[in-house]
C-alpha cells in the first residue's frame, strides 16, 4: 500500500463494494447484495490496479488480529477482569467452542472470489507484461496467503477455484495436505509474477518477490514444525531452502537490518531509509488520513490519561531478555537483583517501562516512569500529587492500568495526547527473516556456522554477543537461543500464538499462573528462582541522582495473582469451523473438524 491520498480513499470504497457483488459461497461467507457489476467496471489498467489495491486488507495484516493473539500467550498479563472480556479469551482459558467468536476470525472467501473475479477479467483490457504480471501476482499472493492463515487455524478447509454460482456453493472441506498444497502452489505462482524491487525502488508497503519468498518461507516452517515433516514438500529442508532463496533476494536488491531497533516501530521514523531497508511487508498507517490509533492507545503509557498500558509484559517474558554478556539473569555475573534492569538486553529498555526507565515524548520532553509509585515524581525527584496512572495499583482508570509493572511501548508513537496515531504495522521484516533461515537451517541440517552468523548478525545490531561454537556447540542450545530471540526480537508483533502452537508448546506455556512483577533475588542450582525481592530502589529524578526505595506488591511471595492460563490440549490446537458456518451449509456437505464433531 502506498502514500495513498484522500481521491485515492474514496475511489477505493467503490472498488470495495465492487468486491462486496452477491457472493456465492452462502456458507463460505455471505456478502450482500449490490447494483455495481464488474461488467461495467474493467475497462482500464486503472481499474485493475484500484481492484488489486482493495485485495491489501486481506492479506497486510494490520495490528489486529495478530497482536491481540500475544494476549493468549505467555507474554502478557492481564488481571483476571480485563482478560476475561478481552477478546480471544477462548484461546487461553480452555473455553473456546465452535460458537466462540475468536473462531471466525480466518473463515473468509470474500477476498479468494475477488481473486478470481480478476482471474476472469484480466484478458479484457489490453495490459503491459509487467502490469499484467503485478496485478495476477497479487492474486496468487493473496490467495497463498488467505489459505495458509486458514490451514494454519483449521487445517480443514474448502478450497474454491473459481467464481461459484449459489447451485455450486455447497462445498466440503479439503484435507489439510490439500489446503497446504493449495497455498503452496499459489505462492509459487506469486514469486514467479511479482517484481523484484529492492527497498529504494518499491512503493511502500507493496507487494515485492521478497514478500512472496518470505510468506513461502515462514508457510514452511511452520508446517514443518507443527506436522513434523508428515506433509509432502513441507520438510524443515524445504523450509531451509525457501528462507535460502529469501534471504538471497534480500540481500541482492539492498536489504539488511536497521541500525536504529527503535526507529522500525515509532510512526515519525519508519518512512525512514533506514527502517525502510529492513522492512519487508507493513500496514501502513498515514499522518493525513489516520483517525485513531491501535498503536498509541494500546502501546501507550497511561501517563496524564492519555492511552493505555494494555500490553504489559509479564515476569516470565521480562526474564527471557539476557544480560549484555549473553547470559539468562540465573547465569550472569552482571545480574545484580538490587538493579535488575541494568545490563540487560538492549531491547528490553527499547520497548519496555518498567520503574525508574526514562520515557521520552515525540517532543523531546521526559520523565522517569515508575509503576511501583502511587504518585508521580518531578525532575527533581520530588514526590508531586499527581496520581501516577501507570502505578501497578491504582485506582483510577484501572482498568487501563499494567497490573504487571511493565509496559510494553514498542509500538508507542511517543505523542502526548490524543494525536491520531500513524504507526504502521510491520508484517514481514529482514530481522524475522533471518530468524525464519536460522531455525530453518539449525532444524534442517543442525548446528552450524550459517545459524550462528544470522544469529550474531541480528544480536549485534544491539551490542549482544556473538554466538560461537563454545557458546552454543550443538543443535539444542542453538534452538534455544533462536526460539529466546524470537520473544526478545519480535515480542507484541504477534508472533507467539503460532511459535507455541508450531512448537507444541502450548501446553506448557499456557498452563500456568502469571503473576505480578517478582524480581529474582536469588537462584536455585537449576537456574530456578528461590528467592524474591520484596523492595527496589528506583531512580526518581530526571537525572537519576535522587532514588527512592518502594515496596514490590507482594514481591517477597512472588507477586499477586493477575490471571491463571487454561489449554486443555488435543483438540485446542485446532480451532473448529465456526458453527454459523456449518448452519448455513443447506446440503451439510461441509462438516466440522472430526476432532470437534
Amino acid at each position: 500500500m502506498k502514500t495513498y491520498s484522500k481521491t485515492f480513499c474514496i475511489r477505493l470504497m467503490a472498488v470495495i463494494a465492487i468486491l462486496g457483488l452477491a457472493s456465492c459461497e452462502d456458507f463460505l461467507n455471505r456478502i450482500p447484495q449490490n447494483n455495481l457489476s464488474v461488467d461495467s467496471y474493467f475497462s482500464q489498467d486503472e481499474d485493475f490496479k484500484l481492484f488489486t489495491d482493495g485485495f491489501y486488507g486481506s492479506f497486510v495484516e494490520g495490528p489486529g488480529p495478530s497482536i491481540w493473539l500475544d494476549y493468549r500467550s505467555d507474554l502478557v498479563g492481564q488481571w483476571s477482569s480485563k482478560s476475561g472480556n478481552r477478546s480471544y479469551a477462548e484461546l487461553h482459558n480452555g473455553t473456546m467452542m465452535p460458537s466462540s467468536g475468536v473462531v471466525g476470525q480466518y473463515w473468509n472467501w470474500s477476498s479468494i472470489r475477488s481473486a478470481y473475479v480478476l482471474f476472469d477479467n484480466i484478458d479484457r483490457v489490453e495490459l503491459t507484461p509487467a502490469n499484467r504480471s503485478l496485478y495476477t501476482g497479487t492474486a496468487y499472493y493473496l490467495l497463498a496467503h488467505r489459505y495458509f492463515v486458514m490451514f494454519r487455524a483449521y487445517e480443514n478447509v474448502p478450497i474454491v477455484r473459481k467464481v461459484l454460482t449459489l447451485s455450486e456453493a455447497d462445498i466440503p472441506s479439503s484435507p489439510k495436505e490439500e489446503v497446504f498444497a493449495e497455498a503452496l502452489d499459489n505462492i509459487n505462482k506469486a514469486i514467479e509474477s511479482l517484481p523484484s524491487l529492492g527497498p529504494t525502488q518499491r512503493e511502500r508497503g507493496r507487494l515485492t518477490k521478497l514478500v512472496a519468498l518470505t510468506l513461502k518461507a515462514n508457510m514452511l516452517l511452520y508446517a514443518a514444525g507443527y506436522y513434523n515433516g508428515a506433509l509432502t514438500d513441507a520438510k524443515f529442508t524445504d523450509a531451509a531452502t525457501a528462507a535460502q532463496a529469501a534471504l538471497n533476494e534480500a540481500n541482492a536488491t539492498g536489504y539488511g537490518l536497521c541500525s536504529d531497533f527503535n526507529s522500525l516501530f515509532i510512526a515519525d521514523r519508519q518512512a525512514g531509509a533506514d527502517p525502510q531497508k529492513e522492512i519487508i511487508l507493513e500496514y501502513v498507517r498515514l499522518l493525513d488520513l489516520a483517525t485513531n490509533s491501535f498503536s498509541y492507545y494500546n502501546f501507550g503509557p497511561h501517563k496524564n490519561n492519555i492511552g493505555w498500558g494494555d500490553f504489559p509484559l509479564t515476569q516470565e517474558c521480562v526474564d527471557m531478555f539476557e544480560c549484555m554478556d549473553g547470559l539468562p539473569i540465573s547465569k550472569s555475573a552482571v545480574y545484580d537483583p538490587e538493579k535488575p534492569f541494568d545490563n540487560r538486553d538492549p531491547r528490553f529498555t527499547l520497548t519496555t517501562i518498567y520503574p525508574g526507565r526514562v520515557c521520552t515524548f515525540a517532543d523531546g520532553s521526559q520523565w522517569r516512569a515508575n509503576t511501583l509509585s502511587e504518585y508521580e515524581y518531578d525532575s527533581n525527584g520530588n514526590e508531586t500529587t499527581v496520581v501516577d496512572n501507570d502505578y501497578m495499583k491504582t485506582l483510577g482508570s484501572s482498568i487501563d492500568r499494567s497490573p504487571s509493572g511493565y509496559i510494553n511501548i514498542k509500538y508507542w508513537d511517543r505523542y502526548n495526547g490524543r494525536h491520531g496515531g500513524h504507526g504502521s504495522f510491520i508484517n514481514y521484516r529482514y530481522g524475522e527473516l533471518l530468524l525464519i533461515y536460522a531455525e530453518a537451517m539449525n532444524e534442517a541440517y543442525g548446528a552450524s556456522d550459517e545459524v550462528r552468523s544470522a544469529l550474531t548478525q541480528l544480536r549485534a545490531r544491539v551490542g549482544m554477543p556473538a554466538v560461537t561454537v563454545e557458546t552454543h556447540p550443538t543443535t539444542e542450545a542453538l534452538r534455544a537461543l533462536i526460539r529466546n530471540e524470537r520473544v526478545v526480537e519480535l515480542v507484541c508483533e504477534g508472533k507467539r500464538y503460532w511459535d507455541l502452537k508450531r512448537w507444541r508448546l502450548l501446553e506448557e506455556r499456557l498452563n500456568m499462573s502469571h503473576y505480578s512483577m517478582h524480581i529474582a533475588k536469588t537462584f536455585n542450582p537449576d537456574g530456578t528462582t528461590a528467592t524474591y525481592m520484596d523492595k527496589l530502589t528506583v531512580p526518581v529524578s530526571l537525572d537519576g541522582s535522587v532514588t527512592k526505595e518502594f515496596e514490590i506488591p507482594n514481591g517477597a511471595n512472588g507477586g499477586e495473582l493477575m490471571h491463571t492460563s487454561i489449554f486443555p490440549g488435543g483438540k485446542f490446537y485446532v480451532w473448529p469451523i465456526p458453527e454459523s458456518a456449518i448452519n448455513a451449509s443447506t446440503t451439510k456437505a461441509l462438516q466440522q473438524h472430526p476432532l470437534w464433531q
